[in-house]
């Protein structure tokens, strides 16, 4: 947790997070920590979620391995941008075959 407020904080993105410690994923694998991603203003619910799931993996195998994982709501996410852009004439007429997405070079708190 220091790790990650040490980021959000180089990364002035405190203002956009809040904690809610009586938050519940209703999957019983969790392990510990869970998180949720919501886009405040919309009705979509959450667009990403996921948290920590030790003896999920060991159940498939004979290992215990610790693990951390989440998921996004792409239609979500599209959903939300759709409603975003109504009214205007971002909208493109192709299809995209590609998406690449990358984290931005240098992205750590020593070079922010």
């Amino acid at each position: 947790m220091t790790l990650l407020f040490q980021y959000l904080e180089a990364l002035d993105s405190l203002k956009n997070v809040s904690f809610d410690l009586s938050l519940a994923r209703g999957l019983d694998y969790y392990t510990g920590m869970i998180f949720e991603v919501v886009v405040v203003g919309t009705h979509v619910g959450s667009i990403s979620g996921g948290g920590r799931y030790d003896e999920l993996l060991g159940m498939f195998s004979n290992k215990q391995i610790p693990a951390v994982g989440g998921s996004l709501g792409v239609e979500r996410i599209f959903a939300i941008m759709a409603k975003n852009m109504e009214g205007t004439h971002m909208v493109r007429e192709s299809q995209t075959e590609v998406l690449i997405a990358t984290v931005r070079d240098g992205c750590c708190i020593e070079k922010l």
